[in-house]
């Protein structure tokens, strides 16, 4: 009998053991999983230099880019031509819209306006911006196609460089346009964006 008791004994300590010892490594396996989660959701570096959820870009130095999947709405409204002529009379007001959908550090453009020798334009193209050491400040350029300058359709390349400068939902772009076709002018041109939410 006294084996069979103190068999039992040694029995039930190496169960209490075992169970303890159990629960200790389920415990640190469970805290180390919660170490690992709090750890990617507030400190993760994903690929793009740190694509957010929302689709914000940061550069390399933590310098907001461009927002992904997202459309935005210009409205195109005037321009000045500095070395005009007192030949030229070119128009200066120039009324017209334009999307633009941003996606993946670039963006895409489209849109008309009523140009220097009053015809009706086009333009379609890509661009990419960025801010500079500021979310209100920042450079970007579009290249692509804009037509009207030659009478009739008459496609030309242009590119035009602008500055930016934002303000919540709504950003104003200074344009540096150089001339084309039958406008012998450069030209600087302004217009407003407006930023119509995020798509996805």
């Amino acid at each position: 009998m006294k084996y069979h008791s103190l068999i039992k004994n040694i029995l039930i300590l190496l169960l209490l053991g075992l169970s303890i010892s159990t629960n200790s490594v389920l415990a640190e396996n469970a805290l180390e999983n919660i170490q690992i989660a709090k750890s990617e959701d507030v400190y993760s570096v994903p690929d793009d230099h740190g694509k957010s959820k929302k689709g914000k870009f940061y550069s390399e130095n933590n310098e907001s880019i461009l927002e992904d999947g997202r459309l935005f709405l210009q409205i195109n409204i005037a321009s000045y031509h500095p070395s005009e002529d007192s030949d030229d009379d070119f128009n200066e007001f120039n009324p017209g819209a334009g999307l633009e959908y941003h996606m993946d550090g670039y963006y895409l453009a489209g849109g008309f306006f009523e140009n220097s020798i009053d015809k009706f334009s086009t333009y379609w193209g890509v661009g990419h911006e960025r801010t500079i050491g500021t979310d209100w400040f920042g450079l970007g350029i579009l290249g692509g196609i804009v037509t009207g300058y030659d009478g009739g359709f008459s496609p030309r390349l242009a590119a035009v460089p602008y500055i930016l400068l934002k303000n919540g939902r709504t950003s104003a772009k200074i344009h540096y346009v150089p001339a084309v076709g039958d406008v012998d002018s450069d030209a600087v041109g302004f217009s407003l964006r407006f930023d119509m939410g995020g798509l996805f």
